[in-house]
């Protein structure tokens, strides 16, 4: 006989194998909708057991034994509400607790596992960190010529009003950057690109002296704009005069967007700004683009659209030259050039450490090569009767083969990029197979050819000519066309325009070679007359000159009655010195016979 625990185990078995789907079409089929299941209809859906074996279930005095009530099929069940514990189960613990917990999971009288919940969501915390915003955020993923949101009708009247085209551009671009300046919250790094770049096409942009700190809230609340920006303020157009080194309305000053952008990026940037990573420089363009996108935007000077237009190319340009230039800055000057450097007497001769008399001996002569950015001896023979063996004519591989090889002239020059001719293929594998001196292959890299015309120059200090030497404009003659090997991966990164200036030696067989780099410009480079007004100065005398000056008219205040010498009488002056020590040493004596 079994008890109504088993029973209830037998019937959560028995309910747990039924076919759902097969039950289903059961009641669709059945239109009495008062249908009764009993056990033995329950185990009539129960698969059988692979052995062919089923389980009996024994009528019990429950309500399950005269069966449960199917819903019909159209009604949308409830979810079940949780079986509750039976009072005389309550305290049970079945063997998946764990620390004596009570198991909620359990069915009166059956053991089940118990499941461990997940671990119980964080709260978020109420504060959130705050961070910077500068206005700059997410320009990347805008459109090219995104600034700022559509301003609303009542912004575009105003300015109209502001921007009209009758209004002088002196007031016109104050009025823009003073305005720019109060929607972007700038921190310090884009804070100085803009002043550096307005500076240079000069603005008067210094820090503004005893504004008594930041604008309090009722001030922000009552003021307009365009009253906020003018309290703000720390860049001024000034026409009427001022300091010389910005713009003072005179005809020396011209509005030039493009040029500004271009003696910004190709001078400026290089020499004031650090260019050691790509991103430093994306961020350079960025800021100066987004400015001249809002001077598009807002309509400033439509007079000059087509040059705000020009120096946004600008921009663009000089995200990829400036990049190229920093590469070539640490790659250069490649290795045939190295050398030939430390062959024949450039600046490369002797710098490895492996060179010295000190080091052949030492069993890691070889490898020391791999310390400095010179070769040994050795490996830079071998790569540069390779470079001739392959790109030279017979006439040179006979007399690099015959040690007569020497520089016969050292020059600096200056070179504009016009053409590059990279390796073919065939080249590439050919001196790919060549061995190092360790007998490795693939160690010496295969050479182009750029191909340069001679430039004028930076031209930053003008030099000092005589009258019969001439100027500046008569340095450029004619414009030759020299031809450099250089590495295939060097050449990848050059590009046509690039200007260099270099250290050039010519040897006796009719080959050049550059081992140091003075200089290297963009295509675009300008170098603007605002540089030369960097650190000038207005005229004045120092804070030391001044109290030199202030000592001096004190002492001449009182009149010297000493006579001056003469040729007749030349010592007049030593008596009278003498004559007042005497007066100071009696006055001393007295001084004393008085105390005693």
């Amino acid at each position: 006989m079994t008890t109504p625990e088993d029973a209830r185990a037998a019937m959560s078995r028995a309910i747990s194998d039924i076919d759902l789907n097969k039950a289903l079409k059961e009641v669709q089929n059945r239109p009495q909708p008062s249908l009764r299941y009993s056990p033995e209809s329950l185990l009539s859906l129960r698969p059988a057991k692979s052995n062919g074996e089923c389980v009996e279930v024994s009528e019990v005095g429950s309500p399950l034994a005269d069966g449960v009530m199917t819903p019909p099929f159209s009604a949308s069940p409830n979810p079940p509400p949780p079986t509750p514990a039976p009072p005389n189960n309550a305290g049970n613990v079945t063997s998946g607790d764990e620390g004596g917990k009570e198991n909620k999971n359990t069915i009166p009288g059956i053991n089940l596992p118990s499941v461990i919940a997940g671990p119980e969501k964080k709260k978020k915390k109420s504060g959130k960190n705050k961070k910077h915003v500068t206005g700059f955020e997410g320009m990347w993923s805008f459109p090219p010529f995104y600034c700022d949101p559509p301003i609303t009708p009542e912004e575009y009247e105003e300015e109209c009003d502001v921007y009209d085209v009758s209004v002088p551009f002196e007031r016109r671009i104050q009025t823009c950057i003073q305005r720019y300046r109060t929607r972007r919250n700038l921190d310090e790094v884009r804070s100085n690109i803009l002043t550096k770049y307005f500076m240079l096409g000069g603005i008067e942009s210094t820090t503004k002296a005893f504004t008594g700190g930041a604008l309090d809230q009722e001030t922000l609340d009552n003021a307009t704009a365009a009253e906020i920006a003018a309290l703000q303020a720390t860049d001024f157009v000034r026409p009427s005069g001022g300091n010389a080194k910005y713009y003072d309305g005179s005809d020396k000053w011209v509005v030039d967007f493009e040029g500004v952008a271009k003696g910004f990026f190709s001078y400026r940037v290089p020499n004031m700004f650090s260019m050691v990573k790509e991103s430093e420089i994306v961020l350079y363009a960025m800021v100066v683009r987004n400015f001249l996108n809002y001077v598009l935007h807002h309509r400033v000077c439509e007079e000059y659209t087509h040059d705000v237009m020009a120096a946004r190319k600008i921009c663009d340009l000089a995200e990829k030259e400036l990049w190229a230039i920093r590469q070539l800055q640490v790659k250069m000057p490649g290795d045939f050039n190295t050398a030939a450097s430390t062959l024949y007497g450039g600046r490369y001769q002797g710098a490895h450490m492996g060179n010295a008399a000190w080091a052949v001996d030492q069993p890691e002569y070889d490898d020391w090569g791999k310390i400095d950015q010179g070769f040994t001896v050795p490996e830079a023979e071998r790569i540069f009767k390779t470079a001739i063996a392959f790109a030279g004519n017979d006439e040179m591989f006979l007399k690099v083969m015959a040690e007569d090889v020497q520089i016969v002239k050292s020059t600096a020059e200056c070179f504009e990029v016009i053409a590059i001719e990279r390796p073919d293929l065939k080249t590439i594998e050919e001196y790919a197979n060549v061995k190092n001196f360790k007998g490795e292959p693939g160690f010496i890299k295969a050479l182009g050819v750029l191909k340069l015309k001679r430039w004028e120059g930076p031209k930053i200090v003008p030099e000092d000519f005589t009258d019969d030497e001439g100027d500046d404009d008569t340095l450029v003659e004619e414009e030759d066309v020299e031809s450099f090997w250089l590495e295939d991966d060097l050449l990848q990164i050059c590009y046509v325009g690039l200007k260099l200036e270099l250290m050039v030696h010519e040897l006796n067989i009719g080959v050049k070679f550059f081992d140091s780099i003075l200089g290297l410009y963009c295509s675009f480079f300008t170098a603007l007359p605002n540089e030369k007004m960097v650190l000038w100065k207005e005229p004045g005398m120092s804070s030391l000159a001044k109290q030199t000056e202030s000592v001096l008219l004190t002492l001449c205040a009182v009149p010297n009655t000493r006579p001056p010498p003469t040729v007749d009488d030349p010592e007049v002056e030593q008596r009278a010195l003498e004559v007042s020590m005497e007066k100071e040493l009696d006055a001393d004596d007295k001084l004393l016979s008085d105390e005693k």
